[in-house]
């Protein structure tokens, strides 16, 4: 049974266009977080356990996720424009996936450590799994695919784009508390804004190419240690008020 680490990601932000594909040392933000995932994962995408796909939309433009990932172990699977759970279920019933391993293309260094322990949870027979205790942007969740289809049958909202994990039973999602890193309540580790860039840029051109491989706690460590959240954190309740805003829309 295969698992598919699904990134989603569209070219076509209004707040900051193209995020995705900003730049910080010598690679687009979106190369730099697949990157994670396919150096963590390495052996088992080597045996075929494990498939990285970048999961947009058919939006104009988007098509520039394909021009990027060429190499053969990064799918890139164009699904439904407003409905991004169901866009996961296209994608893994296009790619014959049984488990999804869910990263927000925004959230550019999301655990991959959170990642390998949501999918041996999910081999274990879970049903949904999601990682607690990391910062916003670092905590990961995955579903089953029989978990996803049976979820979206109770869902009459063609829009599902903000907060859309509220459409799983809370009841069937064991939740892991990651403990291993320092705690901040600053840290907001998510790309919306021009701020954010500028955090991103600055952690991964401090760290140069170990961004690959370095640990949850050294990372937030030294974000931490360089004080680097005072970058952004004066957006962190505008980005809330805006998140509200959008789910309210769409409820």
């Amino acid at each position: 049974m295969t698992t598919g680490i699904f990134v989603t990601a569209r070219v076509g932000s209004t707040r900051l266009p193209q995020k995705h594909l900003i730049e910080a040392h010598k690679r687009t933000f979106i190369e730099w977080l697949v990157g994670r995932y396919v150096h963590g994962f390495r052996d088992e995408i080597s045996r075929g356990e494990v498939k990285v796909v970048i999961v947009t939309s058919t939006e104009t433009g988007n098509e520039k996720f394909r021009e990027l990932f060429t190499r053969e172990n990064v799918t890139v699977f164009f699904g439904d424009n407003d409905n991004i759970p169901l866009r996961h279920l296209q994608c893994a019933l296009n790619l014959g996936i049984s488990y999804i391993i869910s990263i927000d293309g925004d959230d550019i260094l999301c655990s991959v450590e959170g990642a390998a322990i949501v999918r041996e949870k999910l081999l274990q027979g879970a049903a949904m799994v999601k990682t607690e205790g990391l910062p916003l942007g670092m905590n990961v969740m995955g579903y089953s695919t029989e978990f996803l289809r049976a979820s979206l049958n109770h869902v009459n909202s063609k829009v599902l784009e903000t907060g859309w994990g509220r459409i799983f039973d809370p009841s069937r999602i064991e939740n892991i508390e990651l403990n291993n890193v320092p705690e901040s309540d600053a840290l907001r580790m998510t790309l919306d804004y021009e701020v954010d860039a500028e955090f991103f840029k600055t952690v991964i051109s401090g760290i140069g190419d170990r961004i690959l491989q370095i640990s949850d706690e050294e990372l937030v460590k030294y974000i931490v240690e360089h004080k680097l959240y005072l970058l952004n954190k004066e957006v962190n309740e505008e980005y809330w008020a805006n998140f509200r805003r959008q789910q309210q829309k769409e409820d």
